[in-house]
Parts: C-alpha cells; sequence; structure tokens
C-alpha cells in the first residue's frame, strides 16, 4: 500500500533527471533535507514545476519509494514577491538556500535550520535592494548563523586553549580549530598553533556582530574595505575547514558575479 506524507519545505535546488523528470533537494519541517523526483517535472506543460521552481515555502504531498522519494502534490503557502523584483535580493536569497543544501546533511531533522531560513527569506523579501558589499556581509551573517546552529559555532571570546577570556589585540585566528587563540599559548605551543593567522578587534567585532545580531541590524554598521576583506578572510577559513561541501565560489564572488549584487 502507498503511503503518502505531508510535509512543509523550501526548495533548495533543482536539476534535470533522464529524459522527463526533475530532481529537487528541499529542506522540510519533518524530514530535514530530502531529494525527491517530481515524475515528467521537466516537460512544458508539468503542473507541480512552477510551485517548486518558485522561491517560495510548499507544502509538500510525497511518497517513500524503494529507490526514489517522489513528490505527488505540491501546494505553494508562502511566497516573496518582492524577490523576484530584486536580481541582488533574488540572487542573494538563492546563495543562502545554496549554503544550507552544502552544509547539511540528508534526512537529519533541525527546526532551527528550518527557522533560519524563513527568517533569511522574510528580511530579505522586506528590503528594497542591497549593496554588493553589504549583500556579502549579509550572506557571511547566514553562514554563522548556520555554522553555529548545525553545531560549529565559532568561540569568539575565550581561548580554545587556555578558556580564558581574550584580551584586546592579543589573540589570533584558527579557522580549523574554530575560533580564537590567545598569543601567550600561540607561544607556549607553537608546533600546535602555528597556522594561526593575526586577527584585529575590528574585524573579530564584525564576526561577533553578525553571528549575534538579527539580519535586519546587519544593514546598520559601517563596512570598512579593509576589515570587510579579513571578515570575508575569517569565512572562507572557517567552510573550507568545516562544511561537508566547499562552495566553487567565495561567498564575496558569488554576490558581485550579479549585477546590482
Amino acid at each position: 500500500m502507498t503511503m503518502l506524507y505531508h510535509t512543509m519545505g523550501f526548495v533548495l535546488s533543482c536539476c534535470d533527471h533522464q529524459e522527463a523528470d526533475r530532481r529537487y533537494t528541499a529542506y522540510t519541517t519533518d524530514y530535514g533535507k530530502i531529494d525527491f523526483l517530481a515524475r515528467g517535472g521537466h516537460k512544458p506543460l508539468a503542473k507541480l514545476t512552477p510551485h517548486l521552481d518558485s522561491l517560495a515555502e510548499v507544502r509538500l504531498l510525497i511518497v517513500f519509494g524503494k529507490t526514489f522519494i517522489t513528490v505527488a502534490g505540491v501546494d505553494r503557502m508562502r511566497s516573496f514577491p518582492q524577490l523576484s523584483n530584486q536580481l541582488s535580493l533574488l540572487s542573494l536569497a538563492k546563495a543562502g538556500l545554496h549554503l544550507v543544501d552544502l552544509g547539511t546533511k540528508e534526512q537529519e531533522r533541525d527546526p532551527a535550520v528550518y527557522e533560519l531560513i524563513q527568517t533569511w527569506l522574510v528580511f530579505l523579501n522586506q528590503q528594497k535592494d542591497v549593496s554588493p558589499e553589504r549583500a556579502a556581509f549579509l550572506l557571511g551573517s547566514f553562514m554563522w548563523k548556520l555554522m553555529a546552529t548545525t553545531g560549529y559555532q565559532p568561540e569568539l571570546y575565550r581561548c580554545l586553549s587556555c578558556r580564558r577570556p581574550v584580551e584586546r589585540s592579543s589573540y589570533r585566528w584558527h579557522g580549523l580549530k574554530g575560533g580564537v587563540v590567545c598569543e601567550t599559548c600561540v607561544r607556549i605551543d607553537e608546533a600546535t598553533w602555528f597556522t594561526a593567522r593575526p586577527l584585529d578587534d575590528e574585524t573579530l567585532k564584525l564576526v561577533r556582530f553578525s553571528l549575534q545580531q538579527p539580519f535586519a541590524d546587519q544593514l546598520r554598521p559601517h563596512l570598512p574595505f579593509e576589515a570587510l576583506s579579513r571578515y570575508h578572510e575569517l569565512v572562507e577559513s572557517f567552510i573550507i575547514s568545516h562544511f561537508p561541501t566547499i562552495p566553487a565560489n567565495s561567498l564575496r564572488a558569488s554576490c558581485l558575479v550579479f549585477s546590482g549584487c
């Protein structure tokens, strides 16, 4: 007997499958990230494809088969019309969903990740436009929040080694070990911390702010070019060290690819 299941979700990515089908990846409330097939989804008159290809929160009717999960029905529950009107916002929204796709494992349910996706899209849908620099900073903030949600929150206040609070201008950054280490510990054990890189107070402040504050507040701080460049160096080092799959482009480059973003 075929069993049908309902779940809410956001489509993260899609690709063609064989001649007529389409394969989708979605993050759902009940099953976490899942891959499923839309039979005939590649055909011009496919009924499900318009709902699945739109940036929206959808209600899925799915069937768990022996080989594939198949979608039997789709209802669009919440749309984000402002994103469709601005290429910069649409690109930024999809870049965030792409990070969720790369940074999560299949069928590991996490309501906090789902809530983060909701918050991200609702926030972007309320904006009119963002500059390339602000877009890259926002995407970095989304990455930090996603990593913290999935169990990889960086240590930004205490030394990774001695666990004492770090003092101003007296620490370094270690992406692989996940946070800051004080200069004293670096000197004591150079073999362990030899790859730790210098980190200044202004850049650390940006990382702390982007991780802790809501997205709306990320529109306020001034973004000096040099500090923003160092900020993204930290972002990329953390992604390379802890993401299950490393993005093909840096977060900053992904925002600069699109005109207006």
